[in-house]
């Protein structure tokens, strides 16, 4: 008996990948051991910089534009002025006598350059009152639409440049009781404006605004 018990090879294979798998087991639970002090540390590097890492003013400065507002919703944003909506001219922020309205756009650090567009509305025959233009508070361009006769100055500020494109000077646009408008479109080049611009625009109109005013629209900011 004692003959065959030793000569019986029932069951070995079984014990072999019971002494194999534990082998395996015990390897493995060595190797997390030694790895996961590193591989902890790694992925809390990982988390740190995904979370200081700052995508938007890359992508900002891919698309270029960072505002634009043709205040078909609204005019949110803006301080001063109103929106209303003008036959002829669809919807626009008017300027009220005397009125300044003025609005923010952060922009991306380092930018090198902005360029502000936007369409000045003479509307119902003004009278030579001036319409003044501000970057950052300072006064860039005056714009004075008498009866149609159109005048124009930019004061020279370093580091902004101005052009103006007149697209019509006395077209009765049929927006007001004259019905006697002018339109133009400035654009503004700003060098190195910062991280905040502000744009604004005022009315030296004293007259109400059943009379005549001043009124702006199609506001374009992109960076560069």
């Amino acid at each position: 008996m004692f003959g065959a018990f030793v000569g019986n090879e029932a069951g070995a294979v079984t014990v072999d990948w019971v002494v194999l798998t534990s082998g395996l087991v015990g390897l493995g639970l060595a190797t997390v051991a030694v790895v996961s002090g590193g591989l902890e540390n790694l992925s809390g590097d990982i988390g740190q910089s995904l979370a200081n890492a700052s995508v938007g003013p890359s992508v900002f400065a891919t698309l270029g534009s960072v505002f634009s507002d043709d205040f078909s919703a609204g005019s949110a944003g803006w301080f001063g002025g109103q929106m209303v909506t003008l036959a002829g001219f669809g919807n626009v922020l008017q300027l009220g006598p005397g009125q300044l309205a003025t609005m923010t756009a952060n922009l991306p650090p380092g930018t090198s350059t902005a360029t502000i567009t936007f369409d000045l509305i003479g509307v119902d025959d003004l009278s030579g009152a001036p319409a003044t233009v501000f970057v950052n508070g300072q006064a860039v361009a005056i714009y004075s639409d008498n009866h149609g006769n159109i005048t124009t100055s930019a004061p020279d500020v370093a580091g902004i440049s101005v052009t103006l494109d007149q697209h019509y000077t006395n077209d009765p646009m049929g927006s007001g009781s004259h019905g006697h408008d002018s339109r133009a479109t400035y654009t503004i080049t700003v060098t190195d404006p910062g991280e905040n611009l502000t744009f604004g625009v005022g009315s030296g109109s004293g007259e109400p605004t059943s009379d005549e005013f001043y009124a702006i629209d199609d506001v374009d900011i992109s960076v560069g």
